[in-house]
């Protein structure tokens, strides 16, 4: 086959000239319910299928009911310096109860034999969520189109040439893998009736899904259903599969792409580098495609694209450390709000089981939110060292502050956005424990995942905590401020004034919890919380302040990054545009892209080059799991390159690298809602236009340096480094040098077109 091996990604595609060869090298396709990973090279066709609503929550309670099954049973052995019973209580008698479950599964598997690829090109648009391309066998030359509707429980793919003996066939999960037989579900039921096939499963004290497709092309629709009993999952595939078959192949494409053209039109960003803009459209698709449709649970740590064939690593659950965090980053920034609700929808509908878990582990008030759950708040093993540790209920907590902070709904805020936060912060006033001079200190938790799952890594008083503890405070603040409220405020006050101070060495350097610094190089930079992202402290703050981010941000990265993973320098990249380090901010996306990406862009959380630059790696490549988390983030750091609005001020450009001399975004959404749009020529700032989402004070720094500047829009003033407007909802204010009258319509066409701006790698 005379075929590039590699796959080209351009801004906005894919494009593979060689079969991807294994499920994790695939085009992924989803619409936050049906999910399909598409590979091979004709011989057969394949689609590994998921459905994000498919859980097996079966789970053994007894191995709660232990007496000492509590935090203060954990907190007396782990004083004792019984570590190995500690486990044995918290987690390997769930181990052992429940080997396999709860868990998420899978659908299983799609095949179409077309015979094997002598050549080989199809392509993955982003913006249109549609595969086409063409396979060359050794009898035909067929075109290829598939899609996953944007909002209909199908799967369309058409095969134009096929062979007529080519079917389309369906294979559960436990005929991939027979090994599987141990989660003991019952045989799928299966039907023939012309070229019509129906497949109707059951899950053990979960749903029934039924499957209902043609097996006869060149057009191929999947219809998927779920539903409380196996006859009205099957009544309801049926009905999806026959409007699809009536509706035609052409008029649901046109809908499909109608769709995503409306969740593209919200946001978007051209940059001088087609690799880098790849990644920021990459990691929104895969979120939209994994958590776009309400009324589904929110996607775990593989979105709806599990491993072919097998059980997805570690139960894919949701991992409340940071994959939960990052996975749900960029939706803000990117204008999506929709996305976040996805998850804050959850959280609030779970804090009945929240509260039931806490009074039974903590017998106190409050929400606490263990690290490891899965859907429906059920409660999984862990590492014990880390499912308990306090920074996840904080952490999570944070994502509907964003919510709020980017659209300052107060409707939303009261339903949703504030009980979540109120019941973290409960919790945390419940448990705090005061010494005799009255400071407040985290009694036993533990820095994420730091000496994995050794009894030494408990500790008082982890500075990831007291970050997010203290960031708790502001938002009950803020948030009672907006709903005129006072119920919690004059106590996150006082909490906030009372709590222990965090741990610092001698050098400034922020610990890991009080007489412990970070001592070799680690994945997860927790401790760094303060800096980012809860933000507590920054670089606008005092001269102490920003010696300790200094010093801090150096120590860690002086120990290198031999123990970083792929998620590590999603969320570096974040870090260092906070804090206005563009060269770092690059280095680490450049890293990330070249070395913790597979060749469909999705990360692996282990180094693909074998590079000797970390430890993480596998054998076997096609065997490494990917998750969502990483992607993600990276989105959410390219966004932060380019805009940012904490501590209420908006940044234009805030740490985009030297040789990004020209580029443009428009639509990206800081705190405060404003909807900010920017081009950037010659490496200056062009041109600013900002539209206020609620009625609100615009304070934006200045973006054109001492060059002068005119003004289109409602009345704005110059304080010092600052342009300060009183704006309305859906009021429009537009800066420009006073030598362009560029736009970003006509900025992003000379970014895209011109050779001279698509610099490369330095």
């Amino acid at each position: 086959m005379k075929a590039s091996r590699q796959p080209t990604r351009h801004a906005a595609s894919l494009t593979y000239r060689r079969p991807p060869d294994c499920w994790n090298n695939g085009f992924p396709l989803g619409n936050g319910f049906l999910g399909a990973m598409v590979w091979g090279d004709g011989n057969p066709l394949s689609l590994t299928l998921d459905c994000a609503d498919l859980w097996d929550l079966r789970i053994n309670a007894d191995f709660m009911n232990h007496p000492d099954y509590t935090y203060a049973g954990l907190r007396r052995l782990i004083q004792e310096k019984r570590f190995d019973k500690a486990r044995e209580i918290f987690e390997t008698r769930e181990r052992l109860e429940n080997p396999v479950g709860p868990t998420k599964i899978s659908i299983g598997r799609a095949e179409l034999a077309l015979g094997a690829a002598l050549e080989y090109e199809c392509r993955l648009d982003l913006k249109r969520a549609l595969i086409t391309g063409s396979i060359r066998t050794a009898a035909a030359t067929l075109g290829l189109a598939c899609f996953v509707h944007h909002r209909l429980p199908l799967l369309c793919l058409r095969a134009d040439g096929a062979p007529a003996s080519a079917e389309l066939v369906v294979k559960p999960l436990a005929e991939i893998n027979d090994g599987l037989a141990k989660l003991n579900h019952p045989a799928p039921l299966r039907r023939a009736e012309g070229d019509l096939r129906i497949l109707v499963q059951s899950i053990p004290e979960g749903p029934h899904y039924a499957i209902v497709w043609n097996v006869r092309g060149p057009d191929y629709f999947l219809a998927l259903e779920l539903a409380g009993t196996a006859e009205q999952a099957e009544a309801k595939a049926r009905d999806t599969w026959r409007q699809a078959s009536r509706t035609g192949f052409e008029r649901l494409r046109r809908a499909h792409e109608r769709g995503w053209e409306r969740f593209w039109s919200v946001s978007a960003v051209y940059l001088p580098e087609e690799r880098m803009e790849f990644f920021w459209h990459y990691g929104l698709y895969l979120l939209e495609s994994s958590a776009g449709r309400r009324g589904s649970p929110p996607p775990g740590l593989q979105g709806v694209w599990p491993m072919d064939g097998k059980l997805p690593p570690w139960r894919g659950e949701y991992g409340a450390d940071a994959n939960v965090q990052e996975t749900f980053w960029p939706a803000a920034a990117a204008g999506h709000l929709h996305l976040l609700d996805a998850w804050c929808d959850y959280m609030r509908d779970c804090i009945p089981q929240a509260q039931e878990f806490t009074r039974r582990f903590f017998g106190t008030e409050g929400t606490f939110w263990p690290v490891g759950t899965v859907a429906g708040f059920t409660h999984i093993f862990g590492w014990y060292t880390c499912q308990f540790a306090w920074s996840s209920s904080g952490w999570l907590a944070w994502l509907p502050w964003l919510r709020w902070r980017y659209s300052l709904d107060a409707i939303w805020l009261r339903r949703t956005g504030y009980p979540i936060v109120a019941g973290v912060f409960r919790f945390y006033r419940a448990n705090l424990e005061a010494d005799k001079e009255g400071r407040l200190h985290v009694p036993l938790s533990t820095s994420p995942e730091y000496r994995d799952n050794r009894g030494d890594a408990w500790s008082r008083d982890p500075n990831v905590d007291l970050a997010l503890i203290r960031r708790c405070c502001d938002w009950i603040v803020d948030m009672e401020a907006a709903l005129g409220l006072e119920d919690l405020a004059a106590s996150a006050r006082e909490v906030r004034q009372k709590l222990a101070p965090y741990a610092l060495t001698e050098q400034k350097v922020l610990c890991l919890w009080p007489g412990h610094a970070l001592d070799e190089s680690h994945r997860h930079p927790s401790h760094l919380m303060a800096i980012h992202p809860a933000m507590d402290l920054t670089i606008e703050g005092d001269e102490e302040t920003r010696a300790i981010i200094q010093a801090s941000v150096t120590q860690y990265l002086a120990l290198g990054q031999w123990k970083w993973a792929g998620h590590t320098y999603a969320q570096l990249i974040g870090m260092a545009a906070v804090l206005g380090r563009a060269g770092w901010a690059y280095d680490s996306l450049r890293q990330f892209a070249d070395h913790w990406t597979g060749p469909n862009g999705l990360h692996v959380n282990a180094d693909l080059l074998d590079s000797g630059m970390s430890a993480y790696r596998y054998d076997d490549p096609r065997q490494a799991p990917f998750t969502l988390e990483a992607n993600c983030a990276v989105t959410a750091g390219i966004s932060d390159m380019l805009v940012q609005g904490w501590n209420d001020i908006v940044r234009v450009f805030p740490a985009v690298p030297g040789h990004w001399r020209d580029l443009a975004f428009r639509g990206l959404v800081t705190e405060g809602a404003f909807q900010v749009s920017a081009v950037r020529r010659g490496g200056k700032t062009a041109w600013v236009q900002i539209k206020a989402g609620t009625t609100s004070r615009l304070r934006l720094k200045n973006p054109f340096a001492d060059q002068p500047a005119s003004r289109v829009g409602p009345s704005a003033r110059r304080d010092g480094d600052l342009w300060i407007a009183d704006m309305k909802p859906g009021e429009v204010l537009i800066l420009a040098l006073n030598d362009t009258a560029l736009d970003w319509k006509t900025a992003s066409r000379a970014v895209h077109t011109s050779s001279a701006s698509r610099l490369g790698m330095p």
